[in-house]
C-alpha cells in the first residue's frame, strides 16, 4: 500500500482498482504500473499515485494540443536549440528500447516522463514558442521549429504506445496517419550529437532567469536584463526570445 506495507484483507488496506480505473481511465493505470513497478522491487500503491500518473497523461494532451496548430514539415535546416533537444531525444530512444529488449517497462516510463515534462514541455516548448509563431524569426527558423516539434511529439507517441496504447493511439490519428500506431516500427536514434551537453547548463540558466523575475515581480514575459553566459551563446536567439532579454 502507500506506506509500503502489503495488501491484505486482514489488514483492510487492499485497494479496489475498478473505481481507479473509472476514474482515472486505463492509460493512467497502466502508466502508473510500468513507472512505479521496476523489475525485482516492490512498489507502492495508492490513488495519489495514480492520480499523479493521470497528470501526465493531460500534460501528454496539452503537449500535442499546442503542437496540432503547426504545419508539419517534411525537412527543415535545424537550429542549434533544435538539434541540442534531438540529441536528447535519441539518447531517450535508445534508453527506452534497452528498457523494452529487457521487458522492464519501468525504465521507458520514467524516462519518458522526466523527458517529456521536464525537459522537452519545460525547456525545449519554450524556447522555440516565439521562433514557432514566427516572432522575430524568418521562415526558415520557424520551419525548423515546427519540424523538430512534431518530430519530438512523434517520437514520444511511438516510445510510449505500448504502455498508454489509447492516448497514444487516438493523438495519432488525429495527427499523423490514417493508419495505427501500432503497424509504425520503434523510432531509431537519428540525431546523436555533443550537444546534450549543454542540457545541465540550459535547465540551469532558464531556471535561474525564472527565478530572478520571480524575486522581481515581473511576470515571465516581462523584459529582463541577463547575461547568457558564454557557453550557451549558440543558444542565444532563442534565449534572448524566450526571457525577453534585452541589452
Amino acid at each position: 500500500d502507500e506506506k509500503g506495507e502489503k495488501m491484505s484483507k486482514s489488514k483492510g488496506n487492499v485497494i479496489d482498482p475498478l473505481p481507479l480505473l473509472k476514474k482515472y481511465g486505463a492509460d493512467a493505470f497502466r502508466f502508473w504500473g510500468a513507472s512505479e513497478a521496476s523489475l525485482g522491487y516492490d512498489f507502492r500503491c495508492s490513488e495519489r499515485r495514480i492520480a499523479s500518473a493521470s497528470k501526465f497523461i493531460t500534460k501528454l494532451w496539452n503537449i500535442a494540443r499546442f503542437i496540432s496548430q503547426f504545419p508539419i514539415p517534411k525537412k527543415a535546416k535545424l537550429e542549434k536549440t533544435d538539434r541540442w533537444i534531438l540529441a536528447e531525444l535519441s539518447n531517450l530512444i535508445e534508453a527506452c528500447l534497452k528498457g523494452y529488449a529487457d521487458f522492464n517497462f519501468f525504465v521507458p516510463a520514467s524516462k519518458i516522463r522526466e523527458f517529456a515534462w521536464n525537459l522537452f514541455a519545460s525547456h525545449y516548448v519554450e524556447m522555440v514558442k516565439p521562433r514557432a509563431y514566427g516572432q522575430g524569426f524568418g521562415k526558415a527558423e520557424q520551419r525548423a521549429a515546427w519540424f523538430t516539434l512534431h518530430t519530438c511529439l512523434k517520437t514520444l507517441l511511438l516510445l510510449l504506445a505500448p504502455i498508454t496504447p489509447f492516448v497514444c493511439e487516438a493523438i495519432w490519428l488525429k495527427l499523423y496517419g490514417k493508419k495505427s500506431i501500432f503497424l509504425e516500427r520503434f523510432p531509431k536514434a537519428r540525431w546523436k550529437s555533443k550537444l546534450s551537453k549543454f542540457t545541465q547548463k540550459l535547465v540551469e540558466f532558464n531556471s535561474e532567469v525564472w527565478e530572478t523575475k520571480k524575486k522581481k515581480g515581473l511576470s515571465l514575459k516581462d523584459s529582463i536584463k541577463f547575461e547568457i553566459p558564454k557557453e550557451l551563446k549558440i543558444f542565444e536567439k532563442d534565449l534572448r526570445a524566450m526571457h525577453n532579454i534585452v541589452t
